[in-house]
Parts: structure tokens; C-alpha cells; sequence
């Protein structure tokens, strides 16, 4: 085929989703006209201007093709609808007998997305978005999304003790150095999972004692923004992420003394959050971020341009952002429980696509990138998503996320909609 050729009409997003006939004409096809639907057809196809060269040390050199179009590397949320439309166009665009790329040509492609300039690393991503949107300042969580959050939580910590990872904790983020805090919440969350009727109070009595010495420990001088930059992104993790553990067990435990000593520590999560988050985009923001204190934890917000440690990098700012949007929805849905309200906390963005967070390497979590239809988000963002993407294209944490801020009823819909 000449360059003069006409290029390939592509069957339509909605016929690609449901793996339906197209009849591919404009401006609808004959499936989209008949159900009243928008008919969208994906946007051309653009070449990478530039070619991955993979050592055996696992390092990556990036080499420019001249003479070739521009091509923007990862989008920046929150949308990511193009990204969808160049994913089902290349399956749409694969001539039938086409032999199946293997594991490193995919993970060289979608390199091309995630090694440069990676969007979890931009100060940009950083921002939290204030907009209303389709969500009001004040969300008004319905019982059944209430209901099915809380267990989903509790579930969450059970699968942490059982296999050592859960939505918001991943299986690499402590595998080289096991924070004391960290260390403290995992052992009193085994303690509770196995509690008995006899030794339930006693449990609850070692929750307690951990959750005044995390508190205590906390230098005076880490209370307001100051305590932004006394700790650093890691620090701020652990600390967060454990008290949001022993904010799970006492607020929904049912203990009546366990979930009032909880209520007492909702404004210090609720800071210590917030000042996790602004960690990471001072880190990111400062000029010298690239030059961070590596300390023990391999896995900080930086990345050499190797795709191992361009996981890393997105491990621990996915853990970040995961771990700050549990503790906001745990106080929002907390609040509502008391009060039948709770205010918006505004959108950020997170990694939401399917497989990415269970990515066993950096190759998986690459390829997953490449195949996957969704993968960055922005929560308040839902009913765009609700549009462009099936509720198979998304995770667990992703799916949670949805139902506590539409309600399941609208989840379910969405659910049944591209069966």
C-alpha cells in the first residue's frame, strides 16, 4: 500500500466496545442509529517518533526516528477518552493473520507512554480539583453505598493480613524496608481479625495504646503546613496509612468507647492526609526533586528513565493517591453516617485502570498500560467515564470509588450497559 493510499475506516467506539458489526457509515452507523446512541469513530493513528532499545541490565535508551509527526507521550488526566480511542483503533487496525506481538515489542511500545515524562510525576497531577461537576460541594451517600464502602473496607484490611496487599497498600510498596508504624498497624489488625469474645476487649484496648503512641510520637512541630516539610513523602505514608487502618477497625467496629476515641483522631487523619498529599507535590514541584534522599524505600517519587524504576515511581505515587483518597472517603462517609451529609474533598486523580495495581512486574504493569481502555482517572469525574469506558475497564478501588459517589444503582446500570 502507497502513502497516497486512503487509510482504513475504523468501526465505531460503540460497536468496538460491544465486538459488533460497524457499519461505518457517517454520521452514524446503522447499530447506533437504531439505538439512538452518539456514534464516535476513534481519532487517526499516530506513530511513536521513537524507538525503545532494551540492555540486558534492564536499562532503556531512547531513540529518536526523524522525519517522523509529533506524538503527545502519556495524556494528562483527567480524560483519557483519546488514549481509549487509540487503544480500540489498534485492535480495530491489526489485519486478520497478524502475528501477536511479543511480551518486548509491547513493553516497548507502551514504554514509550510511561517512561517519558510520566504524568504521576508532573506537579500538575498534584492539583486537587474543586469543581462541583456533577457531584454538589455536599454529597448525600445512599444507604446501600454507604453499606457496601464499609464492607468493602473491612474486606480491604482482611486481604492485607491474609496476602500482604490490598487496594490501597501494594505488594512492593514496604518489600525492602517495613516501617514501625506499618509494622504496629499489621500486627494489631491480625490481633483483631482473630479476636474472640473473651479477648475483644483486650484487642481493643492494644488498638488504642498504638493509635496514642502513633499520635504522641508526632513532633508538636508537625502540626499545620509547617509539617509538610518535616517529614518526607514516605514518612508521610506510613504514618497515614496506619492510622487510616486503626480509623477502619474503631469507627465501624460497633464498640461504643472505640468509636468515640475514633472521632477524636478525625481531624488529625484528616491532616495528616492532606499534608501527605502536599508532600508529594512540594517534593515534585522543588527543583531538586531529582536529587530526593533515597533513604530506605526504593520506591520514591523519581525515576532514572529505567522501567523498573519508573514503576517504582508510580507505586509510590499511586499509594499516595490511593491512600489519600480512602482516608477522605472514609471521613465523608463517616459524616454522613452522623450527619446525612458530608462536604466534596474535590477531585484528584488516580491509576484506576484494570490489572495495572496487581501488576506482578514492571513488564506486566507496561503491557497492562498499553492494552488497557482506562487508566488514569479523576473521581469526580464519573459521569464521563460512565460514557466512554465499561466497569470492566476499571479495578476494584476504582469501582468502590464509583459507587460511593453515584450510588449503586448507577453503578449497576453502567455494569449492564456494554454486557
Amino acid at each position: 500500500m502507497t502513502d497516497s493510499a486512503p487509510p482504513k475506516r475504523l468501526a465505531c467506539i460503540a460497536c468496538t466496545r460491544a465486538k459488533r458489526k460497524c457499519s461505518k457509515q457517517t454520521p452514524s452507523c446503522h447499530r447506533c442509529a437504531a439505538k439512538k446512541v452518539v456514534c464516535r469513530y476513534p481519532a487517526p493513528r499516530v506513530a511513536p517518533p521513537y524507538d525503545f532499545v532494551f540492555s540486558q541490565d534492564g536499562a532503556v535508551s531512547v531513540i529518536p526516528i526523524p522525519d517522523t509527526a509529533d506524538r503527545h507521550p502519556l495524556p494528562t488526566p483527567p480524560s483519557q477518552v483519546g488514549e481509549q480511542q487509540q487503544q480500540q483503533q489498534q485492535a480495530e487496525e491489526q489485519p486478520q493473520g497478524q502475528t501477536e506481538l511479543s511480551p518486548s515489542a509491547h513493553g516497548a511500545r507502551a514504554a514509550a507512554d510511561s517512561l517519558k515524562d510520566p504524568w504521576f510525576l508532573s506537579p500538575s497531577s498534584w492539583d486537587i480539583d474543586h469543581r462541583h461537576g456533577p457531584i454538589p460541594s455536599q454529597i448525600y451517600f445512599s444507604d446501600e453505598a454507604l453499606t457496601y464502602f464499609i464492607d468493602q473496607l473491612r474486606g480491604w484490611l482482611r486481604q492485607w493480613t491474609t496476602e500482604g496487599h490490598c487496594p490501597f497498600i501494594h505488594q512492593q510498596l514496604w518489600r525492602i524496608h517495613l516501617p514501625d508504624n506499618i509494622q504496629d498497624a499489621f500486627t494489631s489488625l491480625a490481633a483483631y481479625n482473630s479476636k474472640t469474645p473473651a479477648t475483644e476487649k483486650t484487642v481493643l484496648r492494644i488498638i488504642e495504646s498504638r493509635v496514642n503512641n502513633l499520635v504522641d510520637t508526632q513532633h508538636a512541630s508537625s502540626v499545620g503546613d509547617f509539617g509538610v516539610i518535616m517529614l518526607d513523602p514516605a514518612c508521610h505514608l506510613a504514618r497515614t496509612q496506619a492510622l487510616l487502618i486503626y480509623k477502619i477497625i474503631r469507627l465501624f467496629d460497633g464498640d461504643i468507647r472505640a468509636r468515640a476515641q475514633a472521632e477524636k483522631n478525625i481531624d488529625t487523619l484528616a491532616l495528616w492526609a492532606r499534608q501527605l498529599w502536599q508532600s508529594a507535590g512540594l517534593a515534585l514541584s522543588s527543583s531538586s526533586h531529582k536529587e530526593l534522599s533515597s533513604g530506605p524505600v526504593g520506591t520514591q517519587l523519581r525515576t532514572d528513565g529505567t522501567l523498573t524504576s519508573t514503576w517504582q515511581a508510580w507505586i509510590f505515587s499511586e499509594s499516595i493517591r490511593r491512600t489519600y483518597l480512602a482516608a477522605t472517603l472514609t471521613e465523608a462517609v463517616y459524616l454522613t453516617l452522623k450527619q446525612g451529609w458530608s462536604p466534596c474533598p474535590g477531585g484528584i486523580v488516580f491509576s484506576g485502570g484494570a490489572g495495572l495495581w496487581d501488576a506482578t512486574s514492571p513488564f506486566a504493569w507496561v503491557k497492562r498500560y498499553q492494552e488497557n481502555a482506562v487508566n488514569s482517572i479523576r473521581c469526580i469525574d464519573g459521569e464521563q467515564l460512565f460514557s466512554s469506558a465499561k466497569a470492566s475497564d476499571v479495578d476494584e478501588f476504582c469501582q468502590a470509588t464509583m459507587i460511593v459517589s453515584y450510588g449503586l444503582e448507577r453503578f449497576d446500570r453502567w455494569r449492564n450497559e456494554m454486557m
